[in-house]
């Protein structure tokens, strides 16, 4: 075999990898590796409450600080607006957070950003994160650059990969209807109706699923633990800003003020332990690096961290949880400062 020859057969081996490569990926989005469906159906349902409200209305968005730490009900008694939490967790994408947001909020409404102070400094995607998002929103994907998918495919794990596509696979066998099959939209608007109308008669899972919220899209607190662990909530690195969350930020920002969105940040709460001292100076240098950014960027602040500090009572099961009575306790002091903003 001649050098021309080697490199023609190099080089129609290497597309052919590439295209095997590439069907096997996309065959494998949309698909779960086992019943792991739970993000999806909360999904449908926060998008099933933000289609049912009028404007103006406050969209809450964050990490689970802000899903399980808000009174939305409150905030819509106090201020007249309607209010829809569309918060998931701390892992999800900013961009994806954004994206969100961004299919529901119009002209006149506020957005609260309630962040946890680590989304400032991320720099790449969690698995988690990868491994959710092709499963129930793939075309997050595909909006991507090229830059992005190819940070999105370094987190994405193999077997996730291999998993799914058994799972399309499955679909061919019969196998996918009978175990993994996800219920219908219908079905899930359905049951969260039903649960809230308390005509509801199945099992309600305690953790992270759509029956455990309430109209607003808050999540009920359950009977889990009260947390009682140490935590400095990401204040004591001295990481810059990292570059995605400048450009997503900056972005979101732009497209608010285009669209005369007003979105105002709000600081998580946090738990009063021993891990936690704002007075210490790499505690207050990373609260002026994140205040400085926003305001960089036209987004004020709704008070200061230090009044969000609580009692670790109000908080269960993590560090960025708080009980019923700290999302009240947290909406309660967000209240005069949101109030403000307001017209």
């Amino acid at each position: 075999m001649n050098a021309q020859r080697f490199l023609i057969y190099l080089a129609l081996s290497l597309l052919s990898g590439v295209a095997i490569v590439t069907v096997w990926f996309a065959a494998h989005l949309g698909m779960p590796w086992w019943p792991h469906h739970s993000n999806r159906e909360v999904r449908m349902a926060k998008h099933y409450i933000a289609k049912s409200v009028s404007e103006p209305t406050i969209w809450i968005q964050g990490g689970s600080n802000a899903w399980f730490g808000f009174d939305s009900e409150l905030i819509k008694r106090e201020t007249g607006y309607n209010v829809v939490n569309l918060a998931f967790n701390v892992n999800m994408p900013t961009e994806f957070c954004f994206d969100e947001t961004r299919l529901f909020a119009k002209e006149g409404d506020v957005v609260i950003l309630a962040l946890e102070n680590s989304m400032y400094f991320r720099d790449n995607y969690s698995s988690y994160a990868t491994d959710e998002i092709t499963i129930w929103a793939p075309e997050f994907f595909w909006s991507l650059s090229f830059p992005r998918k190819a940070r999105f495919l370094q987190s994405l794990p193999w077997q996730k990969v291999l998993a799914s596509s058994l799972a399309r696979l499955g679909t061919l066998t019969g196998h996918y209807d009978k175990q993994l099959k996800p219920i219908s939209e219908a079905e899930v608007i359905e049951n969260l109706t039903a649960r809230w109308e308390g005509r509801y008669e199945g099992e309600v899972p305690a953790y992270y699923n759509y029956l455990t919220m309430n109209r607003h899209g808050d999540f009920i607190q359950t009977d889990h633990e009260l947390w009682r662990g140490e935590h400095d909530y990401n204040l004591m690195a001295r990481s810059p800003i990292s570059e995605m969350s400048k450009q997503d930020l900056a972005e979101f920002a732009i497209w608010a003020r285009d669209n005369s969105i007003t979105v105002l940040m709000a600081w998580l709460p946090m738990a009063e332990n021993p891990a936690l001292d704002l007075s210490l100076p790499h505690a207050q240098a990373t609260i002026k690096r994140i205040t400085d950014f926003s305001e960089s960027l036209g987004l004020e602040f709704l008070g200061k961290p230090e009044e969000f500090v609580m009692d670790i009572e109000l908080f269960y099961d993590t560090s960025h949880h708080t009980t019923a009575e700290g999302a009240r306790l947290r909406t309660e002091r967000l209240l005069p400062h949101l109030q403000h903003h307001l017209p």
